[in-house]
């Protein structure tokens, strides 16, 4: 580009919790109960959405957190704040909380707090100061800190560590984590959110689109399905380890082999398969590499097939296969695929232009391109992918944030759950069918640009990235991009939006 613009809850939708109303100013403390209101602003919701598929054990946590007293909700919000699992006692000190000692009690009793557990002992050492640690175990030798405690786990056994820690000290555990972690999982979907995503909404780093909740668009039916999905994001993680266990590639193969009862549940499994069927790629263990790419509707499953059963021998295979892609092709990649896969001969030739070596760029071909483009007058934006994204962002807004059936099922979303989905615009052809005609009319597609921008700037969508399209940008492409060159940015996107995620 020559300018680079470069119960049964389903049955009766629940009373929505209330909305939280609490504030933070930068450089200030927060309100007193602000952390202990998130988290029961989250275990309401949960409990309202899902209170139907719940076990009892998970329905008696966020009730003993609710039923709790202030002192104890506060205090347990800020500790599920904290990094690590085991907390000293003897570091907390929020001005909240009138009497830690009697909210320390109150949540042991209630089974949510454990203190002095059976804590590995390297841990409980990694808590203390040098000081605390040579007084604790003065004949223990080493100069580092990982050394000395390395030195200290092999000369004294983790009981007598802990007994010897715990005269002067009490150090603090969330009991029944995993129960937390299945509650936070149903308010944000995945295991990467926590309670902090509060915080950056209120101090105005987060805003997210306006979009309805409700009961029979949750990201789970029943608690089959919430098993199914839990289980699934387990063996998904596995998939990262493979290299951890000799058996582990085949047991995940077996574990994968029941079909999926969802489209969600369809798009984790291939996922999975696919990195189990790249890591018996790579060892030459090509027949189950061709049994998990078998069982994956996600590309390029049916691609890495081919090219093992070329790599086999197996040219009937490999035309068969071929001709399956390209009369039915899952998405785009398989078509270009299609079209070159087996094709002899070279493509067509390119000029090369030889850059002089005392001109070469001492930073990036993009930075080098940039200044020469502006030393002749040009306006110059280094942008990438951010602007055909951004465009149809910005033009598809509406659709996108449609209350389209599986797209909106917790908050804090940044746009819908199957955005990057190979079958997104599939799944929505009507919708955008229709927009793109009402694009199409002269004049409308560079009205609609500036429309969602004035109302929408700000707001956090996954398409558009407004550190790279700001108001000198925008005003100056509506300025000088013809207006067909805009629908074809904006339509090319929204086809497949997946093929520009970075």
């Amino acid at each position: 580009i020559q300018l680079i613009l470069k119960s049964n809850l389903l049955r009766h939708a629940p009373s929505q919790p209330p909305s939280r109303v609490l504030t933070l100013q930068p450089q200030q403390p927060p309100p007193p109960d602000y952390y202990a209101a998130n988290l029961r602003h989250l275990f309401r919701h949960v409990e309202s959405f899902y209170g139907d598929l719940l076990k009892v054990e998970e329905t008696a946590y966020g009730e003993g957190f609710l039923s709790a007293s202030s002192d104890a909700q506060r205090l347990y919000a800020r500790l599920l704040g904290r990094k690590g699992p085991w907390i000293r006692a003897s570091k907390l000190n929020y001005r909240e909380i009138a009497n830690q000692n009697d909210a320390i009690e109150e949540l042991t009793q209630a089974g949510m707090l454990s203190v002095n557990d059976r804590a590995p002992a390297d841990a409980l050492l990694g808590l203390l100061t040098q000081a605390e640690r040579r007084a604790a175990f003065p004949s223990v030798p080493g100069a580092r800190k990982a050394e000395w405690i390395l030195n200290c786990v092999s000369r004294y056994s983790d009981e007598r560590i802990r007994r010897i820690l715990g005269v002067d000290n009490r150090w603090l555990c969330l009991d029944r984590y995993y129960l937390v972690r299945q509650l936070q999982l149903l308010f944000f979907g995945d295991d990467h959110q926590d309670t902090s995503t509060f915080v950056l909404q209120d101090l105005g780093l987060l805003r997210v689109e306006a979009y309805r909740l409700t009961a029979d668009q949750r990201l789970v039916a029943d608690r089959p399905a919430l098993d199914r999905y839990r289980r699934l994001r387990s063996l998904n993680g596995l998939s990262h380890r493979l290299h951890e266990h000799p058996d582990l590639p085949v047991w995940l193969g077996r574990a994968l082999a029941a079909p999926a009862a969802s489209r969600q549940e369809q798009r984790q499994r291939d996922r999975t398969l696919n990195r189990l069927g790249q890591h018996h790629e790579r060892v030459g263990d090509f027949s189950r590499a061709l049994d998990c790419y078998g069982m994956s509707r996600m590309h390029p499953s049916r691609e890495r097939r081919a090219r093992i059963l070329k790599k086999l021998g197996d040219e009937a295979g490999v035309a068969s296969l071929v001709a399956r892609m390209a009369a039915k092709p899952r998405c785009s990649e398989e078509i270009d695929f299609a079209n070159r896969f087996g094709r002899q001969g070279r493509g067509a030739e390119h000029e090369v232009v030889e850059i002089p070596l005392d001109a070469r760029p001492e930073t990036s071909i993009e930075s080098y391109a940039a200044n020469l483009l502006a030393a002749n007058g040009a306006a110059v934006f280094h942008l990438e992918n951010t602007l055909p994204r951004g465009i149809a962002g910005l033009a598809y807004w509406e659709q996108i944030f449609d209350q389209h059936p599986g797209a909106f099922a917790t908050p804090f979303q940044t746009g819908p759950l199957d955005l990057f989905w190979p079958d997104f615009a599939q799944d929505r052809a009507a919708t955008l069918s229709e927009r793109t005609r009402i694009l199409s009319t002269p004049g409308t597609i560079k009205r609609e640009l500036e429309r969602i921008y004035t109302r929408k700037s700000g707001i956090a969508n996954r398409m558009v990235s407004w550190r790279h399209i700001d108001e000198y940008v925008l005003e100056t492409l509506l300025r000088f991009a013809p207006e067909q060159t805009l629908l074809d940015l904006a339509t090319h996107v929204i086809r497949q939006p997946y093929r520009t995620r970075t």
